[in-house]
């Protein structure tokens, strides 16, 4: 999981709030996607963002004209604020904390499996009926291909993990035979 500023949460949560008392929190959670792709997908952005150089007019210069008539009204102006607040390179942060809440708010638990070769659609099911134990909405999966692995699965959901792979029992197997003790007293 993706570590986030906690100086980010509490502007995630007022644009939640205010989202969420528009009732726009489907077209903001959307717009907030938008943003973090384009961060994942473009580095010169996201330099941008962080640049101490440029002014802040002129990066809501570039943000106006890249985000104008793609975004809702709700996140330009939140945009822009931020902007003027010298926030900007907390952004990505932002939307992920944003989508973190609006991931709680509609009960979407994020499950991630991590194996070394693609899951079968028979093993898609179980873990998905087994995750789905776990919370009472619904469960987002996102595969993994740890080739590392070797064999066997790693979970993570929440703040939680199992991991079920060939690599950690190999790991435990050298722990345990490191404090066994070979010398017997006598001989």
């Amino acid at each position: 999981m993706e570590k986030i500023s906690q100086i980010a949460v509490p502007y995630a949560k007022a644009l939640f709030d205010l989202a969420v008392e528009k009732e726009v929190l489907e077209d903001v959670t959307k717009d907030m996607q938008t943003l973090i792709s384009l961060c994942k997908s473009n580095r010169e952005f996201l330099l941008m963002l962080k640049s101490p150089i440029l002014k802040t007019e002129k990066k809501k210069k570039i943000v106006t004209a890249i985000f104008t008539g793609s975004l809702t009204a709700v996140t330009m102006t939140f945009f822009r604020i931020i902007i003027e607040k010298r926030r900007e390179p907390l952004l990505p942060d932002i939307a992920s904390a944003f989508i973190g809440l609006y991931k709680d708010y509609k009960k979407i638990l994020t499950t991630i499996v991590k194996t070394p070769v693609p899951l079968t659609e028979t093993t898609r099911k179980q873990i998905l009926g087994i995750m789905k134990t776990q919370t009472e909405g619904t469960v987002e999966l996102i595969e993994e291909i740890k080739e590392d692995l070797i064999g066997g699965f790693v979970l993570q959901w929440k703040d939680m993990q199992y991991d079920a792979s060939i690599q950690n029992q190999m790991q435990k197997m050298k722990r345990e035979m490191a404090n066994l003790n070979l010398y017997k007293k006598g001989f």
